[in-house]
């Protein structure tokens, strides 16, 4: 049974291949026969069935859109549909076609069978599209995502729906359809990031030269209108607004309106909207800002959306006076437009040396009454050493611009990386314009502005020393580092401040330091307070720029502050002198004791004695004798 349903599958799908090269639109509602059953595994079910038209084209890496039409078989209304497209897990194994069947041909065989979708949020969500009646069908787009390195070819694309009827059953179904996955072609321009994209929005006058009519002649043309967005847009219609005057609008207004009906505009579909037009007598040359209005439904048959305004500009000549210039006026007799550098930005807005930023121009026609038309913008960034300082990223550095009406402005975006070699200064940018005016063609000219480039401060610090790391309260240490300023910018006003509870905070000013050299610290610390952690201590280096921004870095330094010990008191209680018996003395210690006192006693008495006798000799003429 599995052979035959997988030949069914094959045939089908050769049918469809040869029915997508044959570039049928759309089978016919009329005829059920016409809807193939495109789903090998569930072809006795013929409840859903896909109305296949021309096969929908995507590009290999890029976003697209992916039409399916549902056609209700089942008999009975849906009151809600849901679709959405297989997860990479269920394709698995999923389509295996095998080389050596009997049906298989070579369009089949070649058939791609690797999933090729990127994975993002909306892919496999399911998106309702609300009731289908019977017999009746609906069209939903799907955005997704091709992966890069797909081969081209074509792919089968596993789709899921589920109904619900009025009684609430509901029933789910799986479909196939199939894709052209085709290789991007070298010129086309990359695809944009379209997180910001809208569902549907609209490019006017895209790709086209501005249309051109002269004074006399029946101006007969068209605008390039593209669906931007990523959904259809539905019944849209293009008003073009009128006006009286004409200076604003320079046609004769010969119809009741200018409306023009567009029908359904697809996802990144371009159509042409045409306009035959009389120019007024009275219509002066120039460039003229033609107004539209943009009308379209989101859903189909669903209410308008608030309209998309947009301008067009078209060329006039008008009728030739007089006071007009002839045609072999010299080129100080013609005049032509004035466009300035009205401002700029960078982002980031302080650019670094080395460093991506994306600049951003703002470019204004600064004429009240002359427009430019097909303007390039050619930037030159200034030369250091035969090398410019800024690069662009993506390697072009021009820019086109349509149309520059009298006052109107535009923005010019360049992605540029910056030399890292180059000085902290101001550099200019030369811009180069190239442009026409309605009496001046190729207009030379050239405006410059300058974009500030700064150097990123570097700076370190050499060994530290804190002699001594420990001290008491009230004591004091030293503290001794160089500063090493490593950058290529002056560092300015630097200073050194130590800060923590168990220190006195100290403020060292070392002043400015030129790149390549350094500045010494030489800091008396004393200590208020015990440490109370870990003794790392934080020092703060600050320093400014030339414009007296401050920046600072931190460094930590370890020191232990300790409270002094106490000194010692002979009074205390283990120091206290005691009473205690003294031994009874010997005969010899008190013979010590009266030694002394007995010898001077002596000493007196003989004293006295030899005395008495001198004195009594000499009264009795003996004293020589005695003597």
């Amino acid at each position: 049974m599995k052979n035959v349903i997988k030949k069914f599958f094959l045939f089908m799908l050769a049918a469809v291949l040869m029915l997508t090269c044959a570039s049928l639109t759309a089978f016919a509602d009329e005829n059920e026969e016409d809807i193939p059953k495109v789903y090998y595994k569930d072809d006795d079910n013929s409840d859903v069935r896909l109305v296949i038209g021309s096969t929908e084209e995507v590009t290999i890496g890029k976003s697209s859109t992916i039409s399916i039409t549902l056609k209700n078989n089942s008999g009975e209304d849906w009151t809600k549909t849901y679709v959405w497209i297989a997860g990479e897990e269920d394709y698995k194994d999923y389509y295996d076609i095998d080389d050596d069947e009997e049906d298989s041909s070579d369009l089949v065989r070649s058939m791609k069978t690797t999933y090729p979708f990127e994975i993002i949020d909306s892919l496999s969500k399911q998106k309702s599209i609300g009731s289908i009646n019977d017999k009746s069908r609906k069209t939903v787009n799907m955005k997704v995502s091709m992966k890069k390195d797909l081969e081209q070819g074509y792919y089968p694309v596993l789709i899921h729906v589920l109904t619900e009827n009025e009684n609430g059953n509901q029933r789910e179904y799986a479909k196939t359809m199939f894709i052209w996955a085709k290789a991007k072609s070298a010129t086309e321009p990359t695809e944009k990031d379209e997180t910001g994209t809208e569902p549907v929005a609209f490019a006017l006058g895209e790709n086209q030269a501005t249309p051109h009519g002269i004074y006399g002649e029946v101006m007969n043309f068209e605008i390039n209108l593209r669906n931007t967005g990523y959904r259809t847009a539905y019944d849209v219609r293009v008003e073009m607004g009128l006006s009286a005057n004409v200076k604003e609008f320079p046609f004769e207004i010969n119809d009741g309106n200018y409306d023009r009906w567009m029908n359904n505009i697809g996802a990144n579909e371009s159509v042409q909207v045409p306009y035959s037009m009389a120019i007024q007598e009275g219509a002066a040359s120039g460039y003229y800002p033609i107004k539209f209005k943009i009308r379209y439904r989101e859903e189909e048959n669903g209410a308008f959306a608030e309209p998309i305004e947009d301008v067009m500009y078209v060329r006039i000549v008008g009728k030739q006076t007089e006071d007009e210039l002839s045609a072999d006026a010299g080129e100080n007799e013609r005049t032509k437009a004035r466009i300035i550098v009205d401002s700029f930005e960078t982002e980031p807005e302080t650019v670094y040396a080395g460093q991506d930023f994306i600049l951003r121009v703002k470019m204004k026609n600064a004429s009240d009454k002359i427009s430019a038309s097909n303007i390039l913008f050619t930037l030159e960034p200034e030369s250091v050493s035969d090398s410019p300082v800024f690069t662009t990223v993506n390697g072009s550095n021009s820019a086109v611009v349509n149309n520059l009406a009298p006052g109107a402005s535009a923005v010019l975006e360049m992605h540029y990386n910056s030399s890292p070699s180059a000085e902290q200064r101001s550099y200019t940018i030369t811009i180069t314009e190239q442009y026409d005016s309605p009496e001046f063609k190729n207009a030379k000219e050239t405006v410059k502005f300058a974009v500030p480039i700064k150097q990123q401060a570097r700076l370190n610090t050499g060994n530290i020393e804190v002699m001594p790391n420990a001290i008491n309260v009230g004591g004091e240490t030293n503290i001794m580092f160089d500063i090493n300023n490593t950058g290529k910018v002056i560092l300015y006003n630097v200073t050194a401040t130590f800060e923590d509870d168990s220190i006195q905070r100290s403020e060292n000013y070392i002043g400015n330091i030129k790149p390549g050299e350094s500045g010494n610290v030489d800091a008396m610390i004393y200590g208020v307070a015990p440490t109370m952690d870990d003794g790392m201590i934080t020092v703060k280096i600050s320093y400014e720029d030339e414009n007296g921004t401050v920046s600072s870095v931190d460094k930590e330094i370890q020191l232990y502050v300790s409270e002094p010990m106490p000194m010692e008191d002979p009074f205390t209680e283990d120091f206290l002198i005691i009473d205690e018996p003294l031994p009874e003395p010997t005969v010899a210690d008190k013979l010590k004791q009266y030694a002394l006192p007995l010898g001077v006693a002596a000493a007196a008495v003989l004293g006295g004695i030899v005395f008495f006798i001198r004195r009594k000799k000499k009264k009795a003429g003996m004293e020589d004798e005695i003597l």
